[in-house]
């Protein structure tokens, strides 16, 4: 059974980078937008600090869940 648990963890563990990455990326996207924009109404910077906001949720995430890049691999 603990064979079980270990590769379910695992794969929620690849999961979790996965998005964490992609989230990093949309995070990274929107804050060059916002820099580079010239006219803001306020809706761009409003979706940087949600994609920040879940950027860094999933950070903590993987932090509590002591998960990194050379562990999953």
């Amino acid at each position: 059974m603990m064979w079980f648990r270990k590769k379910i963890r695992s794969t929620y563990d690849k999961q979790l980078i996965e998005e964490l990455m992609r989230a990093k990326e949309t995070y990274l996207m929107k804050r060059h937008l916002l820099e580079i924009s010239y006219d803001d109404t306020g809706d761009l910077e409003a979706q940087m600090k949600l994609a920040e906001s879940i950027y860094f949720f999933y950070i903590s995430e993987a932090k509590r869940r002591k998960v990194s890049l050379l562990s999953v691999r």
